[in-house]
């Protein structure tokens, strides 16, 4: 028996190793790439001969437009004819002002002034409604096609418009056209602005673009004259309100200063002050005299005690003039009486007259010192008199100067309202000046430094730039089309492919004959008639991949043929690999065993009642002599007939014994069976065959069902020897750079005689 693990020995002893699909996945093949290219080559030609047919003919029916360019520079410095401050401050030169004036370029109220200043209105080129000439490209919009009365029956009657209403619809449209021609935009790190106009007159482009610059400068002008006139408006209501205002403020300061007998004089300020401050420096003149005058008080007082033994060191008494007279006296007598003294007792009548002398002289200056004292008293009485006076005049004095404050609280507000008031109209009778002078020396923030040339070269379309262009995107499309295209191919090429995805070998690929070598013959017949042919020899291929891939032993008798799906040519390769095989001199034997749709009988011209395969195993045995024999080969055929139920026929006893027989008197036994997409019946013979060949379409069969067929057949334990890739076209493959059996099987090698 055929060994099932046969094939993935045979991988081991060619040295093949098995990727994993995660391996093969991370390598980058640059060969596998290029040759996609190489395969789809036509697509990619093809796409890009079609896109630059249809750029020319696009580029040759666009109109040509000329782009005239004039330069504006934003002014970083005013000139200053007089040190004021303008109404209008000069335009800022950040991003944002820029970006700013670029808006006001392109605002729809300045390309308004350029469409009615050069009468755009009337060019065909922006208001559409006056252009009735078609170009190629309109006959390519289905719309143009489509009748008025179906229009009108798909969006409705349009609504009546008046004529002054449908002016402004078509000013506002020709401004949409010229605006979408314009082009401003601020180079890099520069103050200047790109004015650029874009239209098919190289002439009207250069006027638009230079009176649209015009247009902007004049606009400043008017913008900053139209500020200062109504600044200069403005200032002249206010000023003569701000009049009214200080009038009244100062009248009604002067009253309220009139009725509160608020007088001033000079700067000192009010009288009342005045008055208040004198009388408070007398009072604390007169409150220091009197303080003055109770401490001496005091002081005589003690001393005029006739107790008191110090009083003649006191000033008030030294400094009077009486008392200095009696003291000289004193001293006099005093000296007297010493000299005496001498000369006579106590009792001696001058000693006697000179001590009563003392006594009296004594007594007299104690009386002088009594009226110092009184002296001070009276001055004290007068101080403290002259105190409660200035008193008594400050308190009222105090009084009135409350009210006189309350009322000045209110008067200095009065005051303070007629000042801002002065102040107020005074700074807008010199703004009110300063704007008078700046109505005529008005300057624009910008200046042109370069106006508008007449275009010479067209600046659309660039023909040669978007041919170019246009090939080398079309070639990018054919070669995206191209790996779309093999991304979504859903059929092999390549044995390669196929032990890829399904891990399983390959051992032959079938070329497909074509109509011109056949000439008139059929492909089994081809087969016998030129056995150096390429086809021939991918059949004897086949049978070397099973005959001498492995050891001896482990060849496979009995094979089985089938397919995914119908058409894929199984029975063609199983009639031709039997017939060549025959022809070689093996015994050999073809069981058809595809009970639904039978074709050997057909393909070969067999007639009459022969046996077949279910009168075989209905009936009895076969033998060597009930079998159809092709005499071109001698291959022994044993034919199907229909049958409404196949796998009962597979699965009896009888067809067991068959395979046994066959194998007894056999070299080799070629079983045609059926897809195994479409029916069960393969599933059933796989167990009764040493090996199983699945034959794929060439880049038709769909490789969801080739790995669905081979998984049914894995899941049913059958043996898969390895697959056939069938009905191969040849030259296309050859070009493809496989460099497989099938490169060799064209016309590059001499090997066959096709």
């Amino acid at each position: 028996m055929y060994d099932q693990n046969y094939p993935d020995k045979v991988d081991q002893q060619l040295g093949i190793e098995r990727q994993s699909p995660q391996e093969t996945d991370d390598i980058i093949d640059i060969r596998a790439l290029f040759m996609v290219l190489l395969r789809r080559k036509w697509i990619i030609i093809n796409t890009a001969l079609f896109c630059s047919v249809l750029s020319l003919l696009v580029l040759f029916q666009l109109t040509p437009r000329y782009t005239a360019s004039a330069m504006l520079a934003l002014e970083t410095r005013q000139n200053q004819v007089v040190d004021v401050q303008a109404v209008m401050s000069g335009i800022g030169t950040d991003v944002a002002a820029i970006k700013t004036e670029i808006d006001v370029m392109t605002s729809r109220r300045l390309v308004g002034k350029t469409v009615d200043a050069l009468g755009l209105m009337k060019d065909p080129e922006f208001n559409g409604t006056l252009n009735t000439e078609k170009s190629l490209l309109s006959y390519l919009n289905p719309v143009s096609y489509v009748p008025e009365s179906w229009k009108r029956s798909i969006v409705g009657e349009p609504r009546s418009i008046s004529a002054e209403e449908q002016a402004e619809r078509e000013r506002a449209q020709v401004i949409d056209a010229v605006t979408g021609r314009l082009s401003v935009s601020n180079p890099a790190r520069s103050y200047s602005i790109l004015m650029s106009f874009e239209s098919t007159d190289a002439r009207k482009a250069a006027r638009i673009a230079n009176s649209l610059a015009d247009l902007y400068l004049t606009d400043q002008l008017e913008a900053k004259f139209e500020a200062t006139q109504r600044a200069n408006e403005w200032l002249n209501e206010r000023i003569f309100d701000l009049r009214e205002n200080v009038r009244s403020s100062e009248v009604s300061a002067q009253n309220f200063r009139e009725e509160n007998q608020l007088i001033r004089s000079g700067s000192a300020g009010l009288v009342s002050d005045q008055q208040l401050t004198q009388l408070n420096t007398r009072l604390i003149d007169a409150r220091t005299d009197l303080a003055r005058t109770e401490a001496r008080y005091s002081q005589l007082s003690d001393i005029a005690d006739p107790a008191a033994d110090d009083f003649e060191g006191l000033a008030e008494v030294l400094d009077s003039p009486l008392i200095q007279r009696l003291r000289e006296q004193q001293s006099e007598v005093l000296r007297s009486r010493a000299e005496l003294g001498t000369r006579y007792g106590p009792r001696h009548p001058r000693m006697i007259n000179v001590e009563a002398e003392l006594v009296d002289i004594d007594g007299n200056i104690r009386v002088e010192i009594r009226k110092v004292v009184n002296g001070i008293q009276n001055e004290v009485d007068v101080a403290r008199a002259r105190v409660r006076a200035l008193e008594s005049s400050l308190q009222q004095l105090k009084t009135e100067n409350i009210a006189v404050n309350r009322a000045q609280v209110q008067l200095r507000e009065l005051e303070r309202e007629a000042e801002a008031n002065r102040i107020l109209l005074e700074t807008f009778l010199a703004r009110f000046k300063e704007t008078t002078n700046q109505q005529d020396i008005q300057q624009a923030d910008a200046r042109i430094i370069s106006r508008a040339d007449t275009p010479i070269a067209a600046s659309f379309p660039k023909k040669k730039l978007i041919f170019i262009l246009v090939i080398f995107a079309a070639l990018g499309l054919g070669v995206g089309l191209a790996f779309l295209l093999e991304t979504l191919d859903n059929g092999y090429r390549t044995l390669e492919q196929i032990r890829t995805d399904l891990g399983l070998r390959g051992v032959g690929i079938i070329p497909m004959l074509a109509s011109n070598k056949l000439q008139g013959t059929s492909v089994e017949d081809y087969l016998l008639s030129k056995p150096s042919s390429s086809f021939a020899e991918a059949h004897r291929n086949v049978h070397a991949a099973l005959l001498y891939s492995g050891p001896r032993q482990n060849t496979p008798q009995i094979i089985m043929a089938t397919s995914s799906v119908p058409g894929e040519g199984k029975s063609t390769f199983s009639l031709c690999y039997a017939r060549l095989m025959a022809k070689s001199g093996l015994k050999v034997l073809l069981l058809e065993a595809d009970l639904r749709r039978p074709v050997v009988h057909a393909r070969l011209n067999i007639e009459g009642d022969l046996t077949n395969l279910v009168s075989v195993l209905e009936q009895t045995g076969p033998t060597t002599q009930q079998l159809y024999k092709d005499e071109a080969s001698g291959l022994h055929i044993l034919g199907g007939k229909g049958h409404p139920d196949p796998q009962k026929l597979f699965s009896s006893e009888k067809f067991t014994g068959l395979i046994s027989w066959a194998r007894d008197n056999y070299d080799l036994v070629v079983l045609d069976t059926p897809p195994v997409m479409a029916v069960s019946d393969s599933i059933v013979l796989s167990h009764h065959v040493d090996a199983v060949l699945y034959v794929v379409q060439w880049e038709t069969t769909p490789k969801k069902s080739v790995e669905s067929g081979i998984n049914q057949l894995r899941e049913a334990g059958a043996t898969i020897a390895g697959t056939v890739i069938s009905q191969v076209n040849i030259k296309r493959h050859q070009s493809y750079g496989y460099g497989d059996q099938g490169y060799y099987y064209g016309t590059k090698s001499g090997y066959y005689s096709n």
